[in-house]
């Protein structure tokens, strides 16, 4: 078996990538001065763990956006880079106007 590594600002480009197109939701931006980072990834051997921080946009259902975030993200890594995902926990931190 040939062992590689993948850096973790690739595995994060592709978690961004899986979520680019869905106008329900987006990534968490704190303000400029906090060090906080909406893309946390651990990878322990061949199984990734993500935490995502996303704002949602007002009015929308929030269990149906996180299970449609957990199911593209785990896609996307896993037929990217072979990984398993074992978990994907999704973090609503905030909420925005639709038209935004």
């Amino acid at each position: 078996m040939t062992e590689y590594l993948i850096a973790t600002s690739v595995l994060e480009a592709i978690v961004r990538g899986s979520m680019e197109n869905d106008g329900r939701m987006r990534f968490h931006s704190s303000l400029p001065l906090l060090r906080s980072h909406p893309v946390e990834i651990a990878v322990v051997e061949e199984k990734c763990n993500v935490t995502v921080h996303l704002d949602a946009r007002l009015g929308e259902n929030l269990p149906g956006l996180a299970a449609e975030a957990r199911q593209k993200i785990a896609s996307a890594l896993g037929r990217m880079t072979g990984l398993t995902v074992a978990t994907v926990d999704v973090v609503f931190s905030g909420v925005y106007p639709s038209g935004t």
